[in-house]
């Protein structure tokens, strides 16, 4: 039974004993007005006692008892609030993809090295030109007469050369080249000795 219902209860058969015992005393020796009340009609209050059929027993009135001290209440447990469960026809959220690692910045392609310029060639120094000289004997239309002329001049010891000029071509025979002019001339007689009437020959330069 709860402590405070208890003490209720307790305080209820005081109060209905009290009135049980002092209201017929009241009522059968009520006292004239002014009169004292007579000594012994009230028990001492350390003495008081009363019997009641609730508590089956003698209990004590105590008068200068303290309230009664207020009883803690139980604490209030707090009250977990249910976890709403997945819907079973929801499909799980996808995967959240890693982000991709930052790539890393390409080093520069290494500098190409320009082609070193050739160093410039030396000048090439001018070969002096050289000239010659030669006893041109005379021109024929034909290789025939040409090849004549020359066999009849090296029947002499002479160095003879053909050469075609020309279009149409006619062929020259000449005699030489000499280095110096004077020797050229000097070639001069055993050429008119080895073709007789033939052309006056003569000096030019060669080539």
């Amino acid at each position: 039974m709860d402590e405070r219902l208890k003490r209720r209860l307790i305080g209820a058969a005081v109060l209905a004993s009290l009135a049980v015992i002092f209201v017929p005393m009241l009522i059968e020796d009520e006292p004239a007005p002014g009169a004292g009340a007579p000594p012994g009609a009230i028990p001492p209050r350390e003495d008081l006692t009363f019997k009641s059929d609730v508590l089956k027993g003698e209990i004590a009135v105590p008068t200068d008892a303290p309230p009664p001290a207020a009883v803690p209440e139980p604490p209030v447990e707090p009250v977990a609030e249910p976890v709403p469960e997945p819907m079973a026809d929801e499909p799980p959220p996808p995967p959240v993809a890693a982000p991709a690692p930052a790539e890393k910045p390409k080093a520069p392609p290494p500098p190409v090295a320009k082609p070193t310029p050739p160093a410039p060639k030396p000048p090439v120094a001018a070969v002096p030109k050289i000239t010659t000289w030669i006893v041109q004997v005379g021109n024929y239309t034909t290789r025939e007469k040409a090849d004549g002329v020359a066999r009849q001049l090296r029947g002499k010891g002479l160095e003879v050369f053909i050469e075609p000029i020309g279009n149409p071509a006619v062929f020259r025979v000449a005699v030489g080249p000499e280095a110096e002019r004077r020797r050229a001339e000097a070639l001069i007689p055993r050429i008119q000795a080895a073709v007789p009437g033939g052309n006056k020959p003569f000096i030019r330069s060669y080539p």
